[in-house]
């Protein structure tokens, strides 16, 4: 019976440490260092480090955040961010704005 016992207190421990380290993991984009903004034509992730963009600005009708950025090497250092509807665009941009 005791052993029954600690087996399950276990098996709720293990489940329950699972799910708390699951919240203090997950972290928004927008408060990271560096912002996923999409793929290239090979499909190779573009990202961009928060600290080389100067601006970034929200175009509502195409439904994305440009993102202006500082490159020696390109003369337009530009990339862009999609989002599939305005509701995760409006989200997505009310954190970028508070977590910048």
């Amino acid at each position: 019976m005791k052993l029954k016992n600690n087996l399950w207190a276990g098996v709720l421990l293990v489940f329950l440490a699972g799910i708390f380290m699951g919240s203090f993991l997950e972290k928004s984009e927008t408060k990271l260092k560096v912002i996923m903004a999409g793929v290239d034509e090979k499909g190779n992730s573009v990202c961009v480090n928060k600290s080389q963009v100067f601006l970034f600005k929200k175009l509502n009708g195409e439904k994305k955040i440009i993102f202006h950025y500082h490159d020696a090497l390109s003369k337009e250092a530009i990339v862009s961010k999609s989002f599939p509807d305005s509701e995760t665009l409006e989200t997505y941009w009310d954190q970028l704005i508070r977590n910048w």
